[in-house]
């Protein structure tokens, strides 16, 4: 649930969005957005009027529109109007650290500014632990722990969002996208599974396993498995059923992901008995 927006991060975003932008830049923001320019009159008062410091201009303006309108509408568009993605297409880094800073305040309040630069609604941090948790990207938990590159191209917004449910069920659906082209089976979950890593007439089989021996075939036994675990506990489940993950726990977004990451290592090692035909 969020939090109104206070003067503590009205001021904290406006000293933020003061160093990524302009004097004319913020004169012409207040103009198009319709906001109070106090400078503007000030300098029409007295021509010997120093202008205000761009974090002060923006903190004095952002606050007055907020009061005036009795709503937070204000404070979001002056960070969707500075922060907009266009503006630094070839500064990407400058980009990330513009949203992470943003976010490392927003994110007590239950907003979020996403990759398109709009604020979205997020899961209210109520420690600092918490925060520095959650922003850190989860492409960047993952990387640590060797994710395979398959899974990793899942992993998105919907981190900082706190809801893990579509990407880990995208990657689940990744899982059973590769067994299909694989095998040039086109079934689906179990049926999939047990009919491409059948122990009589396998069609997928593990590189140098034969099924010769009992190990070869616990070893085999075991990708099924593995597969079957990925289908039952992250593909299958509808929305409308209990889940056995909490879709917006970090630690469960993560072992779903390192199961599938297991999942997709081992398919890099099988081959097709058709092949070889």
């Amino acid at each position: 649930m969020s939090k109104p927006i206070d003067a503590v991060a009205v001021e904290n975003i406006s000293k933020i969005l003061g160093e990524y932008t302009t004097g004319p830049k913020i004169t012409k923001m207040f103009s198009l957005l319709g906001f109070f320019d106090y400078d503007l009159q000030r300098q029409t008062d007295n021509q010997w009027f120093k202008a205000s410091t761009k974090w002060r201009r923006l903190d004095e303006t952002i606050r007055h529109e907020c009061n005036a309108s009795h709503n937070s509408r204000p404070f979001f568009r002056a960070i969707q109007y500075i922060a907009r993605p266009q503006d630094f297409i070839s500064k990407l880094e400058e980009w990330g650290r513009l949203r992470y800073e943003i976010n490392e305040c927003l994110i007590f309040y239950g907003y979020c500014l996403d990759d398109s630069g709009r604020i979205a609604s997020a899961k209210t941090a109520t420690t600092f632990s918490e925060a520095q948790l959650r922003l850190k990207t989860l492409s960047a938990r993952l990387t640590e722990l060797n994710v395979h590159p398959l899974v990793m191209k899942f992993c998105n917004e919907q981190f900082l969002q706190g809801d893990y449910f579509h990407a880990i069920f995208e990657a689940s659906k990744g899982v059973v996208n590769r067994i299909q082209q694989l095998s040039g089976i086109q079934k689906d979950g179990n049926s999939l599974v047990s009919t491409v890593f059948s122990d009589k007439q396998p069609i997928l089989v593990i590189k140098g396993n034969m099924l010769a021996t009992e190990t070869d075939r616990d070893i085999y036994s075991g990708l099924r498995n593995l597969l079957r675990t990925v289908i039952f506990l992250y593909r299958n489940p509808k929305a409308h059923t209990p889940k056995i993950y909490d879709p917006s726990s970090v630690d469960d977004a993560v072992q779903a992901f390192v199961i599938m990451s297991a999942a997709q290592t081992m398919l890099d090692s099988v081959v097709n008995v058709r092949d070889f035909l």
